[in-house]
């Protein structure tokens, strides 16, 4: 990766990732990695709302230390390090889908 790389499309190739190699034993890894993968790629895309951002925070926090293997804290730790050091990323890419969704819609009304 260099300074060009999309740091949350990272991320979230980084959850799909770990859902594909979890085993499924433990409840928090086998249902918070798939969570987290599909919240991952609305946050690539802008489409998800911003207290979204602090409920895939709080999920993480379930999964990490709460599984037989490490998995669980290798999917959550790098979530967390986005949302604690890209935060005001995530939060420009919501903004900008919603600003051209309600676009969309002003078009759609006077169309």
């Amino acid at each position: 990766m260099n300074k060009q790389a999309d740091i949350v499309k990272c991320i979230a190739r980084l959850s799909l990732f770990y859902k594909h190699e979890s085993c499924g034993q433990c409840t928090p890894c086998r249902e918070g990695c798939n969570w987290l993968n599909k919240m991952m790629w609305r946050f690539v895309d802008g489409k998800a709302k911003p207290s979204e951002i602090d409920m895939m925070w709080e999920l993480s926090k379930q999964i990490e230390g709460h599984t037989i293997c490490a998995l669980g804290d290798a999917a959550a730790w790098p979530v967390q390090g986005l949302i604690r050091h890209f935060r005001p990323e995530l939060e420009r890419r919501m903004a900008e889908f919603h600003a051209q969704q309600e676009a969309l819609k002003q078009k759609k009304i006077a169309a």
